[in-house]
């Protein structure tokens, strides 16, 4: 569910459940650019504005929405085990509209003939606390009850 880009792991995480949402508090200890990553599906569930930092003062905070970086990149397809691999541009990342780089023709593809020259980011939200120092801080937000989906 929630991973963080500079593998700093808490130290511990403390859930409170409540009627319509669920508090989730994590302890770090954290640099001074402590940076989290949310997958799409887990920052839909937050709710906004929860999201903070207790116990350094934060300098700034930055939200950045990641797309899924395949359009335009290089990939192949194998489509049958007994043909060589097709080299292709991702034209359209979320229906797999491919352009073929030899024929220049588009096509379809199912997300299991595909292989990466790169390896794709997944679809989330990167969040970047600038803090004051460094130190044990708790990342604290809430997410929606089962009543929101």
């Amino acid at each position: 569910m929630l991973a963080d880009t500079g593998m700093i792991l808490p130290n511990f995480t403390e859930l409170r459940i409540y009627p319509s949402f669920t508090e989730i508090r994590q302890q770090y200890n954290v640099p001074e650019k402590f940076k989290m990553y949310f997958s799409r599906d887990v920052f839909a569930n937050i709710v906004q504005g929860s999201l903070s930092i207790e116990g350094i003062p934060i300098e700034s905070k930055q939200v950045v929405h990641k797309a899924n970086n395949l359009e335009n990149q290089t990939i192949f397809v194998q489509r049958h085990s007994s043909e060589e691999p097709q080299e292709c541009r991702v034209i359209q990342a979320d229906d797999l509209l491919l352009q073929n780089i030899k024929t220049k023709r588009y096509f379809r593809a199912q997300r299991h003939e595909l292989e990466y020259v790169t390896i794709p980011e997944q679809e989330g939200t990167e969040v970047t606390y600038v803090l004051k120092q460094q130190g044990k801080a708790t990342l604290s937000y809430q997410i929606h009850g089962e009543s929101h989906q």
